[in-house]
């Protein structure tokens, strides 16, 4: 979010997070060829200081010609979340044997059959087999976590800014809800990395 106040667009920030992301997985491969990685990548956090927006006007404008500011910071944080998906299925891709996990904001409205993770409400994006009629052995376990309000996914507010007091960071209180979001994640890659040594 600090690259999105700071004027860059929605495009390059997702290039920036591709290859930070491409990086890490790169380098571990380098370092430890014979262990799989294991990541949990966090969609942007909501930010409501819109103000800063405003002032961002000019350079960057919803409309240049009358120089009209954006007035708000999340149209570009949920474009940039809407990209992420697509992102971390290239990294599953091309780093077959890294446990990647995706957090989310989503509520998870779309109903999922029943699978050993659901208590979590995970999402597995590759349960569906492959043109080829096989499924994939190796990112078959990848899932996105859909975390809601412990990913501040909260319409009030008076509550919002509980957690979030300048509505930018998260206070104390921010920080343990949030926690409840990143130990989902930890389960779950902790349950592979348990697998992993029982096979």
């Amino acid at each position: 979010t600090n690259n999105l106040g700071g004027g860059m667009l929605p495009a390059p920030t997702l290039e920036g997070m591709d290859a930070t992301g491409r990086a890490i997985l790169t380098l571990h491969a380098q370092k430890f060829p014979n262990q799989p990685a294991a990541m949990l990548f966090s969609e942007l956090l909501p930010r409501r200081d819109d103000f800063r927006a405003v002032k961002m006007c000019p350079p960057r404008c919803k409309n240049m010609t009358s120089l009209e500011p954006y007035d708000s910071f999340m149209p570009a944080i949920e474009k940039v979340n809407r990209g992420l998906p697509e992102i971390l299925e290239g990294w599953r891709r091309d780093f077959g044997n890294s446990r990647v996990v995706l957090l989310s904001r989503s509520e998870g409205e779309s109903k999922q059959q029943e699978k050993p993770h659901d208590r979590l409400g995970l999402v597995n994006r590759d349960d569906d087999d492959d043109e080829e009629g096989k499924s994939s052995d190796s990112n078959d376990y990848t899932m996105t976590i859909n975390c809601g309000r412990e990913m501040f996914a909260i319409d009030d507010d008076e509550e919002f800014d509980k957690f979030m007091p300048d509505r930018l960071h998260p206070n104390a209180k921010g920080y343990e809800l949030w926690a409840n979001c990143l130990k989902k994640g930890l389960e779950v890659v902790m349950d592979h990395a348990i697998s992993l040594t029982e096979t």
